[in-house]
């Protein structure tokens, strides 16, 4: 999952509330109603990409790059230097860690200008869509701007690429916090990393988000792994097909990676005796399933895809 932080207090809290440290806002308004986009905070899970907008008007840029260190979480704990925040009670918080400057920045106005018809009709159309995204930014006086107040939202898959699959360009400005790391390549890692997790996603969908491993109840999203059969890095030209994916648990997933179990060409689990050997919990929750039906999704795994694993593990149906 991508987020994208709005922020232009430089300040951002101060302490280990700083920028680049921690995602922060308010729980509820002076009024005491919510904010969608304080409220979003509760949706980060550990291991969000989060893209750091910063500035205002022509100076505003994405400025770096960083990863949700846990899921974000309400709390009494108050920043050092709040603000105009200062009258809440509670506040949401996302601690951050792996912060990465980008060198150079990619300003805003560049981007809103090079893909202004394709941004216009990205936001004509989410206005227009059952679910609707918070998105960033809007078309006010006929103009592509941000929306004021939209501290964090989610970013698709398809918006991250029309904001970032672009030539990087160049700020005048300088900024202390700012240290030389290669835009291009940052941004290159994120999409590959954003188009992993797309992948997950789909395959954990494919099968109904739960386990495929016969008689597995496991069926909560945290606990479900939308597993390659062959390896991302093996397989370039089997990436982001639904049938090079299984949905399986943790448990199941690790089973499946050392080899201790494949599946045959007629989708059934087909159990590496000398490996499952070793482990007591294998004997006793891999050999009983040895040759029972996979718990098939809509789209089945490719012949293509079982094949490598099988050369990959050394774990061979005969």
């Amino acid at each position: 999952m991508l987020w994208l932080e709005m922020s232009r207090d430089e300040t951002h809290g101060g302490g280990s509330w700083g920028f680049g440290q921690c995602l922060w806002s308010p729980a509820r308004k002076t009024n005491g109603t919510r904010w969608a986009f304080w409220e979003s905070m509760l949706d980060v899970e550990a291991g969000d990409s989060i893209l750091h907008l910063r500035g205002k008007g022509i100076d505003a840029a994405f400025v770096g790059l960083s990863v949700a260190a846990a899921d974000g979480f309400a709390t009494e704990d108050r920043p050092p230097a709040p603000g105009d925040w200062g009258y809440a009670d509670t506040f949401y918080r996302v601690p951050l860690q792996e912060f990465t400057p980008l060198a150079p920045l990619l300003l805003l106005r560049e981007i809103f200008t090079r893909r202004e018809t394709e941004l216009r009709t990205y936001f004509l159309n989410n206005r227009t869509a059952a679910e609707k995204e918070r998105l960033f930014f809007v078309i006010q006086a006929g103009r592509l701007q941000c929306l004021n107040g939209a501290y964090l939202s989610q970013v698709s898959i398809a918006l991250a690429r029309l904001l970032l699959d672009q030539p990087v360009y160049t700020q005048q400005q300088t900024h202390n916090f700012l240290k030389e790391v290669g835009t291009g390549q940052q941004l290159k890692t994120l999409m590959s990393r954003l188009g992993q997790t797309e992948f997950a996603d789909r395959v954990r969908k494919n099968y109904g988000l739960r386990c495929c491993f016969p008689d597995c109840d496991v069926a909560e999203r945290g606990f479900l792994r939308g597993a390659h059969i062959a390896r991302w890095s093996d397989a370039p030209d089997l990436r982001g097909r639904i049938s090079n994916g299984l949905c399986l648990c943790l448990m199941h997933d690790q089973a499946f990676e050392r080899g201790m179990f494949t599946i045959d060409l007629e989708y059934r689990i087909w159990i590496d005796a000398d490996k499952a050997n070793r482990s007591p919990w294998a004997q006793t929750y891999l050999h009983p399933y040895h040759k029972r039906q996979l718990r098939q999704g809509k789209i089945p795994p490719s012949e293509e895809a079982l094949l490598r694993h099988w050369e990959r593990t050394s774990c061979y149906p005969t």
